[in-house]
């Protein structure tokens, strides 16, 4: 997702980032409410520390950098999902080894967490240290779809920031990949990301389970009225 596209999906926020820059005062540790353009603002954020030929304080989106950190194959800018649905203790201290380092290209580093909610509490506390006192240029990511489940601990320590699902701009979006009304809204109502509703939107299984839901509540439906037709004669 471009800047400008990201810009359309969260201007609220986009507009709160570019004035964080603006006024240098990006902070080290952030945790993302909300899948809508958390990922895509979390690298929009590296790509704007890293660009090398940056509009001000936007990035450029065209050098190295820029096409490596969208590509995820830039070397100081980290991305950690869950593995079989946890983040292990060991990933994390891993990371807490790297903390104390300076960057391969610079001297910052990005690390990303997604799904942060699924971190081993030991995990997440072994963070703590590191975002009350950080030892180097290090900014952490925690993204999340349930702020309610990430530790207190990590929340206090953090600036929360809530990407809000923007429902109608992902049915413009899949009506023009192609989908109907119908099926647009309704993909769009159950779909936790854009990234998820993009999968999902071609994906046959999901709407042949979507057509037997929807013969099986018909028939529960019809079922019902033939039962209370019955009662009331």
């Amino acid at each position: 997702m471009k800047q400008d596209q990201l810009k359309d999906w969260q201007p609220d926020q986009f507009d709160r980032f570019v004035r964080i820059l603006e006024q240098d005062q990006l902070n080290h540790a952030y945790l993302f409410s909300g899948f809508f353009g958390s990922l895509e603002m979390a690298q929009f954020l590296a790509e704007s520390l890293f660009c090398t030929d940056k509009v001000g304080v936007l990035p450029c989106e065209k050098c190295r950098n820029c096409k490596l950190i969208e590509q995820g194959e830039f070397p100081d800018v980290t991305l950690i999902k869950p593995v079989n649905q946890v983040i292990k203790t060991e990933r994390i201290r891993e990371l807490v080894g790297q903390f104390s380092q300076a960057g391969i290209e610079s001297q910052q580093q990005v690390f990303i967490i997604e799904q942060a909610e699924k971190m081993h509490p030991n995990a997440a506390n072994s963070l703590l240290k590191v975002i009350e006192e950080p030892q180097s240029e290090v900014y952490i990511f925690f993204l999340t779809s349930d702020e309610e489940k990430i530790l207190p601990t990590i929340r206090s320590r953090t600036q929360i920031f809530h990407f809000k699902k923007q429902e109608e701009q992902l049915i413009l979006l899949l009506e023009q990949m192609g989908l109907v009304k119908k099926k647009a809204t309704l993909l769009a109502q159950f779909s936790q990301s854009r990234a998820e509703a993009e999968k999902l939107a071609n994906h046959a299984g999901f709407w042949t389970l979507v057509d037997e839901s929807e013969h099986l509540l018909t028939w529960l439906v019809a079922k019902k009225k033939k039962v209370i037709c019955r009662l009331l004669n």
